[in-house]
């Protein structure tokens, strides 16, 4: 990853007064926590598959006091030369490292409704983790589309789309809404979650069945970080409910960087041994260029 991650802090100044008033500082030595595996993943195409490897990074380690995730914190987050595969019906499938921390497979099949089970060794440090899913159906939105709010001086940009939910089901739902940046062709899905150039995940929405009134959801959102000169997606995707759990974690810490490295926050996770969560699904996806609205 060239660019790094850029991690916002907030100092709190104590009034002086104050100070005088509390006992003497103790020093507390605390041991960071071990590193885990954290792993991520994502269905490309009909036959594709791309898994992120990195290491849990605890905030008690000095090495990321800095304001930004430099190289050396990187090498130690990004996982090289990790041994990967996937697992389904009596076949196994290696994946292949296209980057530190992201490794890829074009060539397996994605079945419905099958049991997929992913295993990532890391060789620096000898960490093993496994977790099995099962591949989610794709879902289509009814309807979907972009319009422009102009206002004086401002324009705001929402998406209008509608559900049908599946009858007889309990099921689960992630609309995301994804910004291409920084040029580049095609849009290419995969580096949703990893160190891609040419996307950024802006927002995204959860929906469980309660959410749908007679098995039908009609949603007006508006997306803060769009603007009316970008290029964007809708994206639909039926989840498990482990994931949607994981999601409503992640969305209520507003954090990327815990994402990225498991900690501070503990989510709920499927993965044996590490943190991050496991997840096929198949996506309903639409671009728009915004100009054209």
């Amino acid at each position: 990853m060239k660019n790094a991650l850029k991690i916002s802090t907030v100092v709190f100044v104590l009034l002086t007064g104050w100070y005088a008033c509390l006992p003497p500082a103790v020093d507390i030595d605390v041991k960071p926590a071990d590193p885990r595996l954290v792993i991520a993943s994502q269905v490309i195409g009909t036959n594709g598959l791309i898994v992120g490897v990195t290491r849990s990074y605890s905030p008690l380690d000095t090495s990321g006091t800095q304001d930004t995730l430099g190289q050396d914190l990187l090498s130690q987050v990004l996982v090289e030369n990790a041994i990967v595969t996937v697992s389904y019906q009596n076949s196994v499938d290696t994946l292949v490292m296209v980057t530190p921390g992201l490794y890829l497979n074009l060539s397996v099949p994605m079945i419905d409704g099958e049991a997929y089970t992913v295993r990532a060794s890391d060789p620096s440090t000898g960490l093993e983790v496994f977790a099995v899913t099962n591949l989610q159906p794709r879902r289509n939105f009814d309807t979907v589309y972009p319009y422009i709010e102009r206002l004086n001086g401002d324009t705001n940009v929402h998406f209008h789309y509608t559900i049908t939910d599946v009858f007889g089901e309990e099921n689960y739902y992630v609309v995301n809404f994804v910004k291409k940046v920084n040029g580049g062709s095609g849009f290419d899905l995969s580096s949703v979650f990893g160190t891609g150039n040419n996307q950024l995940l802006t927002e995204f929405e959860l929906f469980d069945d309660q959410a749908f009134q007679n098995y039908r959801l009609e949603k007006d959102s508006w997306i803060p970080s769009l603007g009316q000169h970008d290029t964007a997606a809708a994206v639909l995707s039926q989840i498990t409910k482990g994931y949607y759990e994981f999601l409503t974690a992640f969305k209520r810490s507003n954090s990327i960087f815990n994402q990225l490295t498991g900690e501070p926050i503990t989510y709920p996770t499927n993965v044996n041994g590490g943190h991050g969560y496991f997840t096929l699904h198949r996506q309903d996806s639409h671009i728009y260029d915004l100009n054209l609205y």
